[in-house]
């Protein structure tokens, strides 16, 4: 059956965005004032950060598709350690109202250490840049085998790459980044199962529930309908925008409050 839209990595991408700029707004200019205390502000907050949990998923999706596909993963984790340094302060401004916020580390500290567990998992498993997972062809019996030498059986490398990913997950959670431990969980599970779309579905759904516990979880699920529209193409755009936009956006949000003085 012929699928009637999908998205190219651009246009997630910038669903994403989207959806990120409507929940920092939600937390700087409602969650972080005097209107939190109104209920119909309140719904209104509420609202907008259940748009808000469509970002993250779609982010980590991008970061396992880049891990995948980048042909520098030693630049690429450089640039996330740039963006994630220099926008710190940003976020803090944003996330506490103020200079230091200690207690929650912007979310790019979690995507590089998603791709770091990515990058650890495929030298554990004798895998390279750009062999993910699945990679893999029909044999005439019907089974499939590893293209490329590998170290484990297929059956194994999945259970082994979530182990490897648990010192960064740990990290994440010791360092409080944003999502923590389940958000560098998530860009592991997304990058293992990137070629089993089907197992990729059911077990995000689970985790994304397990990860939330809450009705949020449910909206996070929506971007998964939307990974599923992917059409593995790169689409137009710049594709550096993100670097620039993150840091940028927080910006914004923090002179709005400063102008009208919430």
């Amino acid at each position: 059956m012929k699928v009637r839209f999908c998205f190219s990595a651009e246009q997630i991408k910038n669903i994403a965005l989207v959806s990120m700029v409507i929940d920092h707004a939600a937390v700087g200019l409602i969650e972080q004032s005097e209107l939190a205390s109104g209920v119909a502000w309140s719904l209104c907050g509420t609202a907008m950060r259940l748009v808000g949990r469509v970002a993250f998923p779609l982010f980590a999706f991008m970061i396992a598709e880049g891990a995948a596909h980048t042909r520098d993963r030693r630049w690429y984790a450089l640039r996330l350690l740039l963006l994630a340094v220099i926008s710190e302060i940003p976020f803090d401004l944003v996330a506490g109202g103020t200079w230091l916020f200690p207690a929650d580390q912007n979310t790019v500290f979690t995507l590089l250490l998603g791709l770091l567990a990515v990058w650890a998992g495929d030298l554990i498993c004798g895998t390279g840049s750009g062999v993910s997972y699945g990679n893999r062809k029909k044999t005439g019996d019907g089974g499939r085998k590893a293209v490329g030498q590998r170290r484990f059986p297929l059956e194994y490398e999945r259970y082994i790459r979530v182990l490897a990913a648990v010192p960064f997950g740990l990290a994440a959670y010791c360092l409080k980044t944003d999502y923590g431990f389940m958000g560098v969980l998530l860009i592991v599970i997304l990058y293992t199962l990137r070629t089993e779309p089907q197992l990729r579905t059911a077990v995000c759904i689970v985790f994304l529930f397990c990860m939330y516990m809450d009705f949020y979880g449910a909206a996070a699920c929506v971007a998964i309908f939307l990974i599923n529209r992917y059409n593995g193409e790169k689409g137009g755009g710049n594709g550096r925008i993100f670097y620039l936009f993150y840091p940028l956006h927080l910006l914004v949000i923090r002179g709005i409050k400063m102008a009208v003085g919430l």
